[in-house]
């Protein structure tokens, strides 16, 4: 190639991206862009629980991106809708401002379909390669994300009673690991989901890595959730303080640690019923919360994990 030609070829390179850019062609990219990005976050929603890669990269993706709840199925909507609207109003907007050389380039079908074509391409072409990662390897279990889930958020100040009428609190069992979480012993859904991975994570543990363990459960029902009723809810699970500690308190208290845990809850006024959320916080030697987890078969296997590293870390001194 001659000193000549390459100049040329350079600025035809240019002309044709500016070509891209100010005509047709980058709308209708754009656009399908957006929407097939539309169509697999619609179809993230659709797809049904299944135990292959697919299915399992579907579920997690409900779980993170909209706050999916696979014992109750319970969807965030509002999740959903802040990740469905910006597209919406990014194609609208590109639309409007683009829409003389759009609707010259989709009076020649041919040229349009080659740019629908691209972005459908690169938008599958993306979800396979996340479904392909998102696999389980051969022992049907992914690793633990210890380094990129950790926080180091304080603890809820918590300062309640437990079902054997004893003062439970937070800043006195700095020093040791704490699981906290949420239940109400009237709850026939979710709650004793939460107790029974709660007892399958504790039964994979060493029993000396107990002693430095208690496990924390906050009552959604204060108004009903007496010292009495939580002992029986207690004697009825086999779980026995000191390790376990269903713990309440006057309403407004309660109330504040529950905001403080961040628990969603909603009560039916007709049923009684309490829709929540169903979390473990596990709160490291220090105070912190260090990992936020929920219901689920991978997330039961996660909490187990979860408890080994936090209770073989050592609390720093000075």
């Amino acid at each position: 190639m001659t000193s000549i030609e390459r100049p040329g070829r350079f600025i035809r390179s240019i002309e044709a991206i500016q070509g891209f850019l100010i005509g047709g062609g980058f709308p209708v990219f754009t656009i399908s862009l957006l929407a097939c990005w539309e169509l697999f976050l619609i179809g993230m929603l659709l797809v049904p629980p299944s135990p292959s890669a697919f299915g399992s990269f579907a579920e997690d993706f409900r779980i993170w991106c909209f706050g999916y709840d696979p014992a109750t199925g319970r969807t965030e909507w509002a999740y959903v809708m802040a990740m469905l609207v910006p597209q919406l109003m990014m194609g609208g907007f590109i639309a409007l401002f683009w829409w003389e050389p759009l609707r010259e380039i989709l009076r020649v079908p041919k040229r349009a379909a080659a740019h629908i074509g691209l972005a459908g391409l690169i938008v599958a072409g993306s979800t396979l390669g996340f479904a392909y990662s998102n696999s389980t390897p051969a022992t049907g279990e992914l690793p633990f994300p210890a380094e990129a889930i950790r926080t180091a958020f304080d603890s809820p100040e918590l300062s309640l009673v437990n079902q054997e009428g004893s003062l439970v609190d937070l800043d006195a069992l700095r020093g040791r690991v704490v699981l906290l979480t949420a239940v109400y012993a009237s709850c026939g859904h979710t709650c004793p989901l939460v107790l029974s991975q709660t007892q399958a994570a504790l039964t994979e543990l060493d029993p000396v890595d107990l002693e430095d363990l208690s496990v924390v459960a906050v009552t959604l029902d204060p108004a009903n959730d007496t010292t009495e009723v939580l002992a029986a809810l207690a004697d009825g699970y086999g779980l026995e303080a000191p390790l376990y500690n269903f713990v309440t308190g006057p309403s407004p208290e309660v109330e504040r640690v529950l905001d403080d845990m961040q628990v969603a809850r909603t009560r039916d006024p007709e049923t009684g019923v309490i829709d929540h959320a169903n979390l473990f916080l596990l709160i490291d030697r220090e105070g912190k919360i260090a990992f936020r987890l929920g219901l689920g078969e991978r997330q039961k296997v996660w909490l187990t994990t979860a408890l080994r590293i936090l209770l073989k870390e050592q609390r720093a001194t000075g």
